[in-house]
């Protein structure tokens, strides 16, 4: 079996294998809190149980992007040479690292959605709302870390010991730079969901800030893409 297939095969379970890890951890904070919620508001039971399922299922995105990039890698129809190889691996740590934040911070606002709940029951339907919308942004990171990934396992490279380095380093640049952004997406949209369940009626003042600042939170990613794609088109 050639180099490249083998690089491929091993860049699928990496995939897989980290971009598990966020989702996971998300979804389990939803669960958590709603589970603390409803053992202090039993009655608001079926809403809490409805919000939570949906924020995991939004929270679960992130894992999907990293399936289907660990699919394609299995199932890839291989050819080129050695260094063919190497951007498979970078696909890998680009999916597989760049959805550990998305994942965890889809699973913030989730979180925070069901404590609102149980506050105020009857905010379900404002509280979902910003939940999603905030989960959303969220996933941005993830998004950017799949471009990368499926114009990497697409590449066609040339040669030589810096095009390794530099492909390397292309997915290394968006996979660990995803993480932080998804992460503080999540933490800014968690806290405005908790500062709407207190005063629902300040929902677009409270949802206008939130976007304003999950926007600058997603520069850091938006640099850490755009040196993935001079390391990969440039270098």
């Amino acid at each position: 079996m050639e180099f490249a297939k083998l690089c491929s095969i091993f860049a699928a379970g990496l995939a897989m294998g980290l971009g598990a890890i966020g989702s996971a951890v998300g979804e389990g904070f939803i669960a958590m809190k709603a589970v603390q919620t409803m053992s202090r508001q039993p009655g608001s039971a079926g809403k809490i149980v409805r919000v939570m399922l949906i924020g995991q299922a939004v929270t679960e995105t992130a894992a999907i992007f990293a399936l289907v990039v660990s699919l394609i890698l299995m199932f890839q129809d291989v050819t080129g040479d050695f260094v063919k190889g190497f951007t498979f691996i970078a696909a890998g740590i680009a999916i597989g690292f760049g959805t550990i934040g998305s994942g965890f911070g889809a699973g913030l606002p989730g979180g925070a959605a069901c404590e609102g709940i149980g506050k105020q029951p009857e905010n379900a339907d404002v509280l979902t709302i910003n939940m999603l919308i905030g989960q959303a942004v969220s996933q941005t990171a993830t998004i950017f870390s799949l471009t990368i990934a499926l114009i990497l396992i697409m590449l066609e490279p040339r040669s030589g010991i810096v095009k390794i380095c530099s492909i390397l380093g292309a997915g290394c640049a968006i996979g660990f730079g995803a993480i932080g952004p998804g992460i503080g997406d999540g933490i800014v949209a968690r806290n405005a969901n908790l500062a709407i369940g207190k005063d629902p009626a300040n929902m677009g003042l409270l949802t206008r800030t939130m976007l304003i600042g999950q926007a600058v939170t997603e520069t850091t990613d938006i640099y850490s893409m755009v040196v993935s794609l001079i390391l990969i088109f440039v270098i």
